[in-house]
């Protein structure tokens, strides 16, 4: 009688482990699309079978077992810090490219050429008003196309600044909400770890790795400590601490809690990339920028000086006016001058055209790092477009990559619908036969007790 009371104990429990076993199985199908859930796995544990001692045998529920390898998840995370960087950057310099068009017939190029064509016209006939002001109009033009391109360069420095500001932000959100997931895995401590939890943790750590790279170290307690960059922590267990944008120099800088520079450590992700070209990149074309505006105007200014305008005086005001400190190109522009004024004559043949001819040979020199105007400018134009190239090649390489790094991790530890469905009829087919068998047991139990009533 005992044993047959122990057989019936030992099959109830085994249809509670497997229904169990059928529970987790459900909630892995359910849970197969949502962000930062792994397959997880109830473990069996066979009880020991030995009717003499009166052991009826039957199975238990063991741990429940994530199928998450963290080998694959930080390989993920690297991968999207290194597409975040290359896109940021593939991003802002595509938003420059249209500006620096090497083609002769817009932009800085073309004012350029349609300036010394007009003091080319103007040395056929350098005592024609019409012509001295088509030379001043087509000054004006070249200045234009300077303060435009600077221009743009300011508004891509400034759309820098507000991302890097807006990314800072959303890190320090991304940290909080890992903090907030400590809290609630250390409250859990002693119990099986919750599934929704660990997937919302490793899809918020998925989402910053985007933006940023970090370390992750696991505490025993089941929190983590988030190291941005490998050294400077984010979140320690239930702290969390900031970082902040600073914009008190020229160029933006990445500061903890306590005001130390830490922009050295950011190495990947947007953030990386938005310190690329806001610190490097849009610096370094405004400089080239700005020696050309400067080497134009002060060759210009210099040719001019050595004339005579049409009273034969030497001129006193300078065509353009400039200033370095605030940036040549920004600041390019032309003298209110009247068209006699223009010295388009030298010194010993007033009302001649020799200062004019040499003006107009200035299109030809090499006068801005061994190179002539147009072919410094196109120097320029061509960089901006191998780096857009290059930061475009970059960003598909990467998501290529990231893709790849994803499909492994899932291949490794995600939900496979065959894999859950194959567990699912071996879990249905062993609770059915458990049924089955506490049918049987049931019914000689209740024969046996007829029989001794």
């Amino acid at each position: 009688m005992g044993s047959l009371f122990g057989s019936l104990l030992a099959t109830a429990g085994a249809l509670r482990t497997f229904d169990r076993s059928l529970t987790v199985i459900q909630n892995n199908v359910a849970n197969a699309s949502t962000p930062g859930y792994v397959s997880q796995r109830l473990t069996l544990s066979p009880k020991r079978f030995d009717p003499r001692a009166g052991l009826a045998g039957g199975v238990d529920a063991g741990p429940m077992v994530s199928n998450r390898d963290d080998y694959s998840e930080r390989n993920v995370w690297r991968q999207a810090s290194l597409f975040g960087r290359q896109s940021q950057q593939s991003a802002d310099l595509q938003q420059i490219e249209p500006f620096f068009n090497i083609s002769q017939d817009s932009g800085i190029p073309s004012t350029l050429n349609k300036f010394f064509n007009s003091v080319s016209s103007l040395s056929v006939n350098p005592n024609d008003p019409v012509s001295r002001q088509v030379v001043l109009d087509q000054a004006s033009n070249v200045a234009r196309a300077f303060n435009q391109n600077a221009t743009a360069l300011g508004e891509a420095a400034s759309s820098a600044d507000r991302q890097i500001r807006q990314t800072v932000d959303h890190i320090n959100s991304l940290a909080s909400t890992v903090r907030d997931l400590n809290v609630q895995r250390r409250n859990e401590r002693g119990t099986a770890t919750d599934p929704a939890l660990d997937a919302k943790l490793y899809d918020t750590l998925e989402e910053l790795s985007q933006y940023t790279d970090f370390n992750v170290v696991k505490e025993a307690d089941g929190s983590i400590q988030l190291l941005l960059g490998g050294q400077t922590p984010l979140v320690i267990g239930d702290r969390l601490q900031k970082i902040r944008a600073d914009f008190s120099t020229p160029q933006p800088a990445i500061v903890d809690e306590n005001g130390n520079d830490i922009t050295g450590q950011v190495q990947q992700g947007t953030l990386k990339g938005l310190l690329d070209s806001r610190n490097t990149r849009i610096p370094g074309y405004q400089a080239d920028l700005d020696k050309l505006a400067q080497a134009f105007a002060d060759n210009v200014n210099q040719v001019l000086a050595g004339g005579v305008d049409a009273s034969g005086s030497n001129p006193t005001v300078d065509l353009f006016t400039y200033d370095s400190t605030a940036g040549s190109a920004a600041t390019l522009k032309v003298n209110p001058l009247d068209p006699s004024q223009i010295a388009a004559a030298d010194p010993g043949a007033p009302l001649g055209n020799g200062n004019a001819l040499r003006l107009a040979a200035l299109t030809d020199e090499p006068t801005v790092d061994g190179v002539t105007f147009n072919e410094f400018y196109g120097q320029l134009g061509a960089q901006v477009g191998r780096d857009v190239v290059t930061a475009n090649d970059g960003a598909d390489l990467q998501q290529q990559l990231l893709s790849q790094a994803r499909s492994l991790r899932d291949s490794r530890s995600g939900v496979s619908l065959d894999e859950e469905a194959a567990r699912l009829v071996e879990a249905q087919r062993a609770y059915e036969a458990n049924a089955q068998l506490f049918q049987v047991l049931n019914s000689l139990t209740d024969t046996l007790i007829g029989i001794l009533k």
